[in-house]
């Protein structure tokens, strides 16, 4: 398909990407362009000013020359915070428009909230947590549980926005002053106690930076995660170094070194409001969730199966099997209790990069399983089964059912359903094959039995 274009207008900077969506849902990077634009700078008044928009304009003339050259003229345009809140907004839209033939869409808070939700939903392995996107002029919080959005909140708390408040304050202000407004507007973080909190946008992505001390790629920024109290110490030497030196720490982004501590002010009240133990980064934000949306208007599909795993135990095994399911199409369900974290280490790592092409789904028993697929076919995998995996006959949307590690699926769940049990076949003593190496056999061969709907079956090399 022909490439499209994304852009993301927030208070500090202006990003783009271009992206190209193969008919399958994968989709690939071909550009990546962002500039400081400041454009919420200097709006105690509520006005853009003339200079800011006009660095926001000479960007966007730039960012639509270099879609032109990949031959994309379908960009996607959205603004945030500063002129959400601008009272001369019209103006600058306007002007974005006869300049740079860019027509943005203005977000609303609960908008930027729900694609920053996005973007982390489908870019990682999220079940619950509280998340937070921290921009120029605004920070988004987010309560999500059991994958859905629950609770969003746009604060006031942006980067840019609180540095111009606090230029002649005291900055040991600052800290309660962001605590007081996310107080108020977020009653509902109590009931978060403990959850991880998910970091997006460019604070986040500085804190990272420092973390590692250099500035890293988007891979190992995705899922990267740091304990709060290495939050904590971070915190307290840019707050301890003074501005002018500030750009001198390691791994300091240094067009954000002046408005870094307002930016990270948000990440430590909220560690403290909700005692979370981690922090973990996201490498996409509102520009990503804008485009997975679109991009998941234009390819509708339905999953070629559905691997269901009750109560896996073994985080590496539930990475293998996701790994798998994003090969071949299929949705991935997990049933809980989970013998894990969801943000565990080896379970990102077995699953690699993959995330990004997986829909993942909660359930807290099987009773809610079953009540939330009703209507579904359901396949039980267990060597008690009479019949072997080749015997059955597979359709398209299957839900194929794999037991803990340590003890199968429950008995009761097989002896209803006996004539929908499978097995693999194996030698006397071997008591069970590992549960990856178990979802990937009987997958493929559904797949076969399918034609293989949508995977690629001849070698460009051959």
């Amino acid at each position: 398909m022909k490439p499209i274009a994304v852009i993301d207008l927030g208070s500090n900077s202006v990003r783009m990407s271009v992206n190209t969506i193969s008919d399958d849902g994968k989709w690939e990077n071909l550009l990546k362009l962002r500039e400081t634009v400041r454009l919420g700078q200097g709006m105690e008044d509520g006005m853009l000013r003339r200079d800011s928009m006009e660095r926001v304009v000479a960007a966007l003339e730039r960012f639509s020359q270099a879609a032109a050259s990949l031959d994309c003229d379908d960009i996607v345009a959205t603004a945030t915070e500063a002129v959400r809140i601008a009272k001369n907004r019209e103006d600058f839209l306007s002007l974005a428009r006869e300049r740079a033939g860019v027509e943005f869409r203005v977000l609303s808070g609960e908008e930027e909230a729900r694609y920053s939700f996005i973007a982390v939903r489908d870019t990682l392995p999220i079940d619950s947590g509280v998340l937070f996107d921290t921009g120029g002029g605004s920070t988004e919080i987010m309560l999500v549980k059991n994958r859905n959005l629950i609770c969003s909140v746009s604060t006031p708390c942006g980067a840019v926005m609180m540095t111009e408040r606090f230029l002649d304050r005291p900055q040991s202000e600052l800290y309660d002053e962001v605590f007081s407004i996310i107080s108020a507007a977020a009653p509902w973080l109590s009931e978060a106690k403990g959850l991880p909190l998910y970091g997006i946008g460019g604070s986040a992505r500085t804190l990272a930076s420092l973390y590692e001390k250099k500035q890293i790629t988007n891979k190992e920024l995705n899922g990267l995660e740091i304990s709060s109290a290495a939050v904590r110490h971070i915190y307290s030497n840019i707050e301890e170094t003074p501005v002018a030196e500030r750009s001198e720490i390691p791994g300091m982004d240094k067009s954000r070194a002046d408005v870094i501590l307002a930016g990270l002010t948000p990440v430590r009240v909220l560690l403290d409001m909700i005692d979370s133990p981690k922090l973990i980064l996201c490498a996409y934000g509102v520009k990503e969730g804008v485009f997975f949306e679109k991009k998941d208007e234009i390819i509708k599909k339905e999953p070629n199966l559905n691997i269901v795993l009750v109560e896996p135990e073994i985080p590496q095994n539930t990475g293998n099997i996701a790994r798998t399911c994003a090969a071949i199409g299929a949705s991935l369900h997990l049933v809980k209790p989970l013998g894990f974290s969801i943000s565990d280490k080896n379970l990102k790592r077995a699953g690699l990069d993959y995330w990004y092409l997986l829909d993942v789904y909660y359930y807290e028993n099987l009773s809610d399983f079953f009540a939330r697929t009703e209507g579904g076919r359901y396949f039980y995998a267990t060597t008690k089964a009479p019949k072997t995996y080749a015997e059955a006959e597979f359709k398209k949307g299957d839900y194929i059912l794999f037991g803990k590690e340590t003890k199968g699926l429950p008995e009761e769940l097989l002896k209803a359903g006996l004539d929908r049990c499978i097995r693999i076949p194996m030698i006397n003593g071997a008591r069970s094959l590992n549960l990856g190496n178990s979802a990937a056999v009987v997958a493929y061969e559904a797949m076969r039995q399918l034609d293989f709907p949508g995977l690629k079956t001849e070698s460009e090399y051959l």
